[in-house]
């Protein structure tokens, strides 16, 4: 190459590198838009304990002192395992703005919340407040890929994942003894 032609190149590169880096720079997908605008649903930072209560059975988990992991503190002796009691706290501190299903909380026996299936307590000190946020778990959507839920305080019908659902369960599962034991 001659040097004529490598000054040319060079030349060309820098008159055109800036133009496509500000210029014609590909426009950010949409969908990476609206996941950093939107907010967490419940407004959680950490959590202290959670509690389920599921008829007339109850949980409740607490983060031990030194912070890295939970504890089952309800009922007494029995065992569920902590990656379990982990993935919940960490999909309630990740739950993002779901479906509003309904802005009116007058007629909640549609939804299956008029009688819920299952309530959950979660306190957090994270941010100076202890305030509790109680969630209320209804009757499944008609494609059974999500379930109704009411929050305390927010008056309004989300549609919430099923695996919230499946977590407790299975929590309740490890308590009556159904899970864990040799094949």
């Amino acid at each position: 190459m001659s040097p004529r032609s490598a000054i040319v190149f060079t030349a060309l590169f820098l008159i055109l590198f800036p133009i496509y880096r500000y210029v014609d720079r590909p426009a950010e997908s949409p969908a990476a838009q609206v996941q950093e605008q939107e907010e967490s649903l419940l407004k959680l930072g950490a959590i202290d304990s959670v509690t389920v209560t599921r008829g007339s059975e109850t949980l409740r988990y607490e983060l031990t002192a030194d912070g890295k992991l939970f504890q089952l503190v309800q009922p007494k002796g029995a065992f569920v395992p902590q990656d379990l009691m982990q993935a919940l706290a960490a999909l309630l501190i990740s739950a993002k703005q779901v479906e509003v299903v309904a802005d009116n909380i007058s007629d909640l026996a549609q939804f299956g919340l008029d009688q819920p299936k299952s309530e959950m307590t979660i306190v957090s000190s994270a941010g100076g407040t202890s305030q509790p946020v109680q969630i209320y778990f209804g009757a499944e959507n008609p494609t059974h890929t999500a379930i109704y839920a009411r929050i305390e305080g927010i008056p309004k019908v989300f549609l919430l994942g099923r695996n919230l659902e499946y977590y407790q369960s299975v929590m309740f599962e490890w308590i009556e003894g159904k899970q864990g034991k040799s094949a």
